[in-house]
């Protein structure tokens, strides 16, 4: 029998496109589409299968006459791959047919397949692999009843399953100034996962309508408030749009809590978060009218939920706003804190650099006009786009993240020898740089040895990369020099 199964599934497998689709398909993006479904997800901390009921995730849909193209419909695993199907003779269903190629990772080719529940298992029926949509005002409707997966060839599952699939219009409308609302550039402080941090926003002003451009840099969505005197009054829950990094649609929301760092042996520092959410009305900042600067010290969140805490979102606390001047400056040195190696049983490692948004002398700079090289064994690392000069704030969402001053990259191919980074700083038609640091990868046995070299210094920075005092508190970086130039770092919390 099971033989039997495997050879439909290899007659299917002929039978399908045989390539990713990558490529934004032609047609047209529907706009402001949401995915709602249900799933279950592995993770690889407890080795066990998490399972969710996930709303709001922004849908990228392409419809181009009959044919319909839905972009990483396993949501928890995105790779930018497109699903396509055709919208039957009547309107009335979207067919898409598996299987369809999803990935290639190390020689192992994976595919989108309809999968069914056999007992208390899922397994490939080869009499019935599509994945059948109702099409009616705008909303696509799973109604086959069966579950959508990552499989091998062989129709086994990776765990990555999604099933009660809906895709439908957002209905609501994130506020944006008007084009003649006079713009501003502001440098916004505040803390958030537990670190001081600064960047730049956008803030408009359109009579006593503000807009302040929304923090996480989700790009067109503005949080909208309402200047009265000396009081900015934002109100609580207001929709703020599509956060594309996030990959939800986002709230503004009160909040109250904290978040503590603490270490955790083998894995590092992690933020745990008590925070919750409050009733209040609304956000309300204090405006200086002489200086054009504001403060409150509500917290709010940019939540991926409308009426709940969601598992995605961003904190902010202690917000100031004051007007910002850009100079031109000398970016500070980037550290790079770990290498990771390739990690067994996953195929693949991860290293982490941080790069303060600072010049040498500590004063914030504008991480907009900030970017920076890394250097692999001695190659100029691409982005999966085809970049070598990396915006400070750029992220695929796979292989390369960020998360404040932290950008962690995932690789495939073992490092031998060392990891550079340098920094760039652009104002107007001048560019400074930071120094080219290194980092060696070093074996067990060169680590030891190194371990009995006398310390030459060590320099202290806190979470902005700004030069911090041995016993300062909060989150240090400590940056070791050792007699034979090698340089390591690590971070810790001080209490």
């Amino acid at each position: 029998m099971k033989k039997t199964i495997l050879t439909a599934l290899a007659l299917l497998l002929c039978t399908m496109a045989d390539a990713q689709i990558t490529t934004t398909p032609d047609g047209t993006l529907l706009e402001g589409m949401e995915y709602c479904s249900k799933g279950m997800v592995p993770d690889y901390a407890s080795g066990q299968i998490s399972r969710f009921d996930e709303t709001g995730v922004v849908a990228h849909v392409v419809r181009d006459g009959r044919k319909f193209y839905i972009q990483d419909p396993i949501t928890h695993y995105r790779k930018g791959v497109w699903m396509e199907g055709e919208l039957s003779d009547d309107g009335t269903q979207v067919v898409f047919h598996t299987p369809q190629v999803f990935t290639t990772e190390q020689g192992t080719t994976y595919y989108l397949y309809r999968m069914a529940q056999k007992g208390q298992s899922l397994a490939v029926d080869p009499t019935a692999t599509d994945l059948i949509f109702s099409y009616a005002d705008g909303t696509l409707t799973q109604t086959d009843g069966g579950y959508l997966s990552i499989c091998n060839a062989e129709g086994r599952t990776t765990s990555y399953v999604e099933y009660g699939i809906t895709i439908r219009p957002v209905g609501l409308e994130a506020p944006c100034p008007p084009a003649d609302a006079n713009r501003a550039t502001y440098m916004m402080s505040y803390e958030s996962e537990g670190a001081p941090l600064t960047q730049t926003v956008d803030v408009a002003f359109g009579g006593d309508d503000v807009y302040i451009a929304n923090p996480t840099g989700a790009k067109d969505s503005w949080i909208h408030g309402t200047l009265d005197g000396d009081r900015l009054t934002c109100p609580n829950g207001q929709f703020l749009g599509a956060d594309e990094q996030m990959g939800y649609y986002v709230y503004m929301q009160a909040a109250e809590g904290t978040v503590e760092i603490i270490t955790i042996p083998g894995f590092g520092e992690w933020p745990v978060s008590n925070i919750k959410l409050t009733a209040d009305d609304a956000i309300v900042f204090s405006y200086d009218a002489a200086t054009r600067q504001f403060h409150t010290d509500q917290m709010f969140l940019v939540n991926a939920a409308a009426d709940k805490l969601s598992d995605h979102y961003r904190d902010f606390s202690k917000v100031s706003l004051k007007p910002y001047a850009e100079v031109v400056a000398v970016p500070a040195d980037p550290v790079v804190i770990s290498c990771s190696g390739i990690i067994e049983g996953y195929g693949i490692g991860i290293f982490a650099i941080d790069i303060p948004a600072t010049d040498t002398e500590g004063n914030y700079i504008n991480q907009d006009h900030m970017y920076y090289n890394v250097f692999v064994d001695g190659q100029l690392l691409q982005t999966p786009d085809g970049r070598t000069d990396i915006p400070y704030n750029y992220t695929d969402g796979q292989t390369i993240r960020v998360s404040g001053m932290s950008h962690t990259f995932t690789y495939t191919t073992p490092i031998t020898d060392r990891i550079g980074v340098q920094v760039f700083y652009r104002v107007g038609d001048v560019v400074n740089s930071s120094n080219l640091v290194w980092y060696d990868i070093t074996t067990e046995g060169i680590a030891d040895a190194h371990a009995q070299l006398p310390v030459l210094r060590t320099d202290c920075y806190d979470a902005l990369g700004r030069p911090a005092a041995p016993d300062a508190k909060g989150l240090i970086i400590r940056r070791t020099t050792l007699a034979d130039g090698t340089v390591r770092t690590d971070k810790h919390v001080v209490r």
